[in-house]
């Protein structure tokens, strides 16, 4: 039972370690800070810090995936809703735990794509997002090279988004989650035109039309201009 308690106790004080860092680097790149600066924000002693962790460089990338474990936690689907009721609920809970998880959000945002340790870190959570994202979406092909392209640059637009709202507040959540879930069933609808492997459901399709560019194409008494007069 010591034992037992011990190890708690040793997990417990690292997670606690790890958040003081997140809300560290949100704020600070890691290069900048040295490591007594390091433990004096985390209110612990250099050598504490070194008991659990190797340097400064390892206590930074624990702390890019501790953050990233946090949002995980943040955004997990509930698998007993519809599809479209998960992507609106995921959404919503996303922005909502802004407030809540601003330091791990900033810390994420502010990766240097140059670093490629954490930036393949940051990567393969941008890979489980579009997983989830597809799987979330019946019929959505998960094995089209297309659709798992859609789902990427969708989610290039939730992170663009979300430093909106961190930055400026002018646009609400609501307005963002109301976007955000149109775009990405407009542009999975787009894929599915362009790739038949990708299934949509027949009420989906009836519902949301045809290709709205195609549609805006047509009306054009002229038809589309020619390239050269798209030229600068």
């Amino acid at each position: 039972m010591a034992s037992s308690r011990t190890r708690l106790d040793v997990d417990v004080r690292r997670e606690q370690l790890l958040d003081a860092g997140v809300a560290l680097f949100a704020r600070r790149s890691w290069e900048e800070v040295s490591i007594d600066g390091i433990a004096a924000a985390c209110g612990v002693s250099r050598g504490l810090l070194y008991h659990y962790f190797k340097g400064k460089r390892e206590f930074y990338v624990a702390c890019v995936e501790r953050a990233v474990q946090r949002l995980h936690e943040e955004i997990e689907p509930d698998l007993s809703l519809p599809p479209t009721a998960q992507l609106l609920t995921g959404l919503r809970r996303h922005f909502a735990g802004i407030e809540q998880q601003a330091d791990a959000h900033q810390l994420l945002l502010g990766v240097a794509a140059a670093d490629e340790e954490v930036a393949a870190i940051v990567a393969r959570d941008r890979e489980a997002f579009a997983e989830r994202v597809l799987a979330g979406m019946p019929g959505a092909g998960a094995g089209s090279p297309l659709a798992r392209a859609t789902a990427r640059a969708w989610i290039g637009s939730v992170e663009a988004a979300t430093r909106e709202f961190i930055d400026n507040r002018e646009v609400t959540a609501e307005q963002l989650v109301a976007v955000l879930a149109e775009s990405l069933v407009s542009a999975l609808l787009a894929a599915a035109r362009l790739d038949p492997s990708i299934e949509v459901p027949e009420g989906i399709v009836r519902a949301a039309g045809g290709g709205v560019v195609d549609a805006i194409v047509a009306t054009w008494p002229e038809g589309p201009p020619d390239d050269d007069c798209l030229a600068p």
